[in-house]
């Protein structure tokens, strides 16, 4: 029971960490589109062009939904991993368990 408690927090811990990469990308992407005054792509995963509308500063954007879920998969997949790796016995100083 004790292994699948932190398999779970592990996978939730990773869609935590996964979410924010994602942002933090898109976030990026976006202050490169405004500081460029040009089209900025993060291939796969977001698009976003900066100009003006009414004379105010715009930015569209476009997000890739799939890419943005396989950014968090792969890091609940990380987080799994290491939960499952940590979880396992270590080897003595001998090498043998």
């Amino acid at each position: 029971m004790k292994k699948a408690s932190k398999i779970t927090g592990a996978a939730l811990g990773g869609v935590a960490v996964g979410l924010a990469l994602a942002f933090i990308l898109c976030a990026a992407t976006s202050v490169i589109a405004i500081s460029t005054a040009s089209l900025a792509t993060l291939p796969g995963l977001f698009t976003a062009t900066a100009g003006t509308e009414n004379g105010a500063l715009a930015l569209e954007f476009q997000p890739n939904f799939a890419g943005i879920v396989v950014v968090i998969a792969l890091s609940v997949l990380v987080s799994v991993v290491m939960a499952v790796r940590s979880s396992s016995p270590s080897p003595g100083p001998s090498g043998h368990n």
